[in-house]
Order: structure tokens, then sequence, then C-alpha cells
């Protein structure tokens, strides 16, 4: 099941916290908990006769300084109201300097027109 970018965006928004795109984003260690996503594929799937629709695969991440961060399991179960069930990663990055961090991510298939 596929969904558009916006939908997404209303889904990662149900946790609360601050959702920005990008994967650097991420090296910003004086906000959390926090979401950032990025586009990392691109596939065209053939639709009925010859149109065919692209289909966009997002990474999103969810850094946070405890595990299962109440915010992380809000985004969960919006994703699975809606019909997404994603395989859920989890991480501890160790800082260089200062306290360490979790790292959650999964991926998602989205439904966009590249122009």
């Amino acid at each position: 099941m596929n969904i558009t970018k916006s939908e997404l965006l209303s889904i990662l928004s149900a946790g609360d916290v601050p959702v920005r795109e990008g994967e650097q984003y991420l090296e910003d260690l004086k906000t959390f908990p926090k979401v950032a996503y990025w586009e990392y594929f691109w596939n065209d799937e053939m639709a009925s006769g010859d149109d065919y629709e692209t289909v966009v695969t997002y990474q999103v991440s969810f850094a946070s300084r405890t595990p299962r961060h109440p915010a992380l399991l809000a985004i969960k179960q919006a994703l699975n109201a809606a019909g997404l069930h994603p395989a859920i990663s989890h991480e501890y990055i160790k800082a260089q300097s200062g306290p360490g961090w979790w790292h959650s991510y999964f991926s998602v298939d989205i439904t966009e027109a590249l122009e």
C-alpha cells in the first residue's frame, strides 16, 4: 500500500515532535526527539495501459534520548491505522561529546509525480 507525501507528513506529525526533510537534520544534536525523512529510491511502476506512477521510497528516522519514546509509538500507531506496518530498526548512537541517542528508522513507499 502506497500513500502520498502529504499523508506521510500527517502520520509523522502524530508524534507531536519536530519533523524536517533531510538527513542532515539528524546532525542537530540540540533537538530531541525529532523526525527526519528523505527520499533514497525511485521506482517507476506501470499502471493501466502505458501510464506509470513513480513510487519514491523514503527513509524515516526518529531520534530520541530514550528507547521506545512515546512519540515514536504514536507514529507507529498512526502508520498501523493507515494500513502500513513497516519493520522498524533501532540502534544506539554513541556521541563523541555529550550523551548518546536512540535512532529508530524505517522505510515507506510514497506515490509521487516527479516532474
